[in-house]
């Protein structure tokens, strides 16, 4: 859960942060609005950790406008419809919650998006608004290291990231169902050095 002090602190930095993407106000029926909370939603599921996306806070210029949402408004982000419309682009599906945050007499929608637990997910639906790609099928999209936004995969780090983040679950997954069947795994606190790591290996083997 999001506390007031704690979402008060986000706001204070007048700025997105890694784990914070800011989208402005109106009803999940807005569909530029909707797919691009869908985006930064995708983006969050790729990133260690995950992340939250707050609903309600306009971005300009001059820094961010915490305007909040309409009571109208925020009836349409139900989590069942919200979960239904991020399911059409989402392969495979992410996994998040929803909670309405008042603050200063206004209310906003902080949707918490939790890491991928398996394979980093990936947009399965392109959408264009304006002539400009909003999403696009196949893109993997995540938290720039440069600057906090919602990009597609397009540095060795970004990418590096990501592949060091699903090679950590595999591995895990691996420990836990050789475990389940009697093998002896390699714990990394144990392995002091390459030559105790060989000899361990070749125990296993």
């Amino acid at each position: 859960m999001l506390t007031n002090d704690q979402f008060a602190a986000m706001l204070s930095l007048g700025r997105e942060q890694n784990g914070v993407e800011f989208k402005g106000a109106g009803p999940r029926t807005d569909k530029n609005l909707l797919v691009k909370v869908i985006r930064a939603s995708l983006g969050m599921s790729n990133r260690r950790d995950g992340g939250w996306v707050v609903v309600g806070v306009n971005e300009g210029e001059s820094g961010i406008d915490p305007a909040g949402l309409s009571d109208n408004d925020l009836l349409t982000w139900s989590y069942d419809a919200f979960g239904d419309n991020v399911a059409v682009y989402a392969d495979p599906g992410i996994s998040f919650d929803l909670q309405t945050i008042v603050f200063n007499d206004k209310k906003f929608l902080a949707i918490r998006v939790t890491e991928f637990e398996e394979a980093p997910t990936i947009c399965k639906k392109d959408y264009n608004a304006e002539g400009k790609i909003i999403l696009r099928e196949g893109a993997l999209y995540v938290r720039g290291r440069r600057k906090p936004e919602t990009t597609e995969v397009r540095s060795l780090n970004d990418m590096r990231d990501l592949l060091e983040l699903a090679t950590e679950k595999a591995l895990r997954r691996f420990i836990s169902r050789a475990s389940a069947v009697g093998l002896s795994t390699i714990e990394a606190d144990d392995v002091a050095d390459e030559n105790s790591f060989n000899e361990q290996l070749g125990d296993l083997r």
